[in-house]
């Protein structure tokens, strides 16, 4: 029997972090966490020949020690959806991004934004465009920064549940 992926600890995790790039780096550690028990799954069997073959092959320094290598092994053999892999790739992509970069960012820029509205699960929750709309005229500073904090919380718990989504997916029996 699969573990149940645990919701509360996941939304937990990201709620802890305390900028943009902690969120994509926590949600990049989720997922690898997410993969990481699927591979044990599908490929570390009780047969001790088999353990013996694969299992440096799966170690941090074994060639399907990255995450990447394992989610294009894991897509290769059919077990993950082309949605899923492409957005699971989309935000270890902008993980990088915000990394490489070395600014800080927010939920609302357009570089984040850009990239979330390619999630595939993203498209799929019912919600109103991430963008801000511009206000012609006079406008109310602490209405306007309201209005900017909600837009950032709704794409931060979007993305939660994206991740959650991702995981609940990755969370099955092996196939073989």
């Amino acid at each position: 029997m699969v573990k149940q992926i645990n919701e509360s600890e996941i939304i937990e995790r990201l709620n802890l972090t305390p900028s943009v790039r902690g969120f994509f780096i926590a949600a990049s550690e989720i997922i690898a966490e997410a993969v990481e028990s699927l591979m044990q799954r599908i490929f570390l069997k009780d047969n001790f020949a088999v353990q013996s073959v694969v299992g440096p092959l799966l170690h941090d320094s074994g060639p399907l020690g990255d995450v990447q290598v394992r989610l294009k092994l894991l897509y290769g053999l059919g077990v993950v959806s082309d949605s899923v892999f492409h957005d699971i790739e989309t935000i270890i992509k902008l993980k990088n991004q915000l990394n490489a970069d070395g600014l800080e960012h927010e939920f609302t820029d357009t570089k984040v934004t850009n990239a979330i509205t390619t999630i595939n699960a993203i498209k799929q929750l019912p919600l109103p465009p991430f963008e801000l709309q511009d206000v012609e005229g006079e406008i109310d500073l602490e209405f306007y920064q309201l209005q900017v904090q909600r837009r950032q919380q709704m794409i931060r718990s979007s993305l939660a549940l994206v991740v959650i989504e991702i995981c609940n997916n990755l969370n099955i029996e092996s196939p073989f």
